[in-house]
């Protein structure tokens, strides 16, 4: 008997009676705990309420009312996620062997089998459904956050860089459908003037599995509009090939808005230096005169041309008030129309 102390639950479909005895006392001998409920028929089988209950089903591929290729898919249907064992004898080896194609977890050739067999086969079957079990999970998992990625994404060959698939936002962001894109490359979405940076960025991410470090690159719709993305590439194992997983962020509106931003803050520098220079000069002109005209020595004729030079130095000042002003219209006017547009 074997130190496991698992509690295992066996179902059996076996109709002969000696066949059932000597598994049974095989169970006995390897098995400190486990519950056995047998069943001859695959009648008495569809009348399994909840096949998930049992860990393992040993199943006899030829029953009074079902036998072979028939029993196995019946059975394979209702338990999906339990490791299934044959039981056959010599003459339906050759079944048994084409049954593992069918899904079968194992087979067992009753003149053949031990006790010692017996639980390597269960625990082996197990052990390698619950891996099977994880791996679809994870695949799921992977399935999942690639289609339901709230930005595009794709996967593709690192050799040849063939999109090998792509999400439902990288099919309405882009225009291709997903016939087209599978039958692309990245070089089909990259401008010519960026070829050699594609190559090069390739190159390095096979070499350090990162990339270039900036991550921003233009990238061609269907409809030929340019747009400028930032990039998150993982290289990954798909479907045994070496691939790319990219996330691909659509920055354009972004990057407009910055240099909205950049001239609007040439336009305030300038209007700075208009108020510090421009309009200082006039200013202090003004003061000038003023103080001036407070002489009472001054000529009527002196007085004239300080009036003048007064004047025209208002009216430069003016002038330049009014550069200020319109200015600064125009930056809160562009502030104003992207901040409705919602490019922030």
């Amino acid at each position: 008997m074997y130190n496991d102390q698992y509690q295992y639950k066996i179902l059996i479909i076996e109709d002969n009676e000696g066949d059932y005895l000597i598994i049974s006392e095989y169970l006995k001998d390897i098995f400190q705990s486990y519950t056995l409920t047998r069943l001859a028929t695959y009648t008495e089988l569809q009348n399994i309420s909840n096949p998930q209950e049992y860990d393992v089903l040993l199943l006899d591929l030829t029953l009074p009312d079902k036998k072979r290729g028939e029993l196995v898919k019946l059975v394979l249907d209702q338990f999906p996620l339990t490791p299934i064992l044959a039981l056959t004898g010599h003459t339906e080896i050759e079944f048994a062997k084409e049954s593992l194609a069918l899904g079968i977890a194992d087979y067992l050739i009753k003149e053949n089998t031990s006790p010692d067999l017996l639980y390597k086969s269960i625990v082996y079957s197990l052990e390698r459904f619950k891996n099977i079990a994880a791996l679809a999970k994870s695949e799921q998992l992977y399935i999942d956050l690639f289609n339901f990625n709230p930005q595009p994404t794709w996967v593709y060959d690192i050799e040849t860089l063939k999109f090998l698939d792509v999400n439902s936002l990288a099919i309405e962001s882009y225009g291709y459908s997903k016939k087209e894109f599978l039958n692309m490359t990245l070089t089909d979405i990259r401008p010519i003037e960026e070829q050699k940076r594609l190559q090069v960025s390739v190159k390095l991410l096979k070499y350090n599995g990162e990339g270039l470090k900036n991550r921003i690159f233009t990238h061609i719709k269907k409809n030929n509009e340019r747009i400028r993305v930032k990039i998150e590439s993982k290289i990954i194992d798909y479907r045994g090939k070496k691939a790319v997983l990219v996330v691909a962020s659509d920055i354009t509106e972004h990057l407009n808005y910055l240099e909205i931003i950049e001239k609007q803050n040439e336009e305030l520098r300038h209007t700075a230096w208009l108020q510090s220079h421009v309009v200082r000069s006039p200013v202090a002109n003004i003061l000038g005169i003023a103080n001036q005209l407070n002489d009472d020595s001054l000529s009527r004729q002196e007085e004239k041309l300080f009036l003048e030079a007064l004047l025209k130095n208002t009216e430069e000042l003016d002038g330049s008030i009014r550069k200020v002003v319109e200015r600064s219209e125009k930056i809160i006017n562009e502030d104003i129309t992207f901040n409705m547009l919602g490019v922030n």
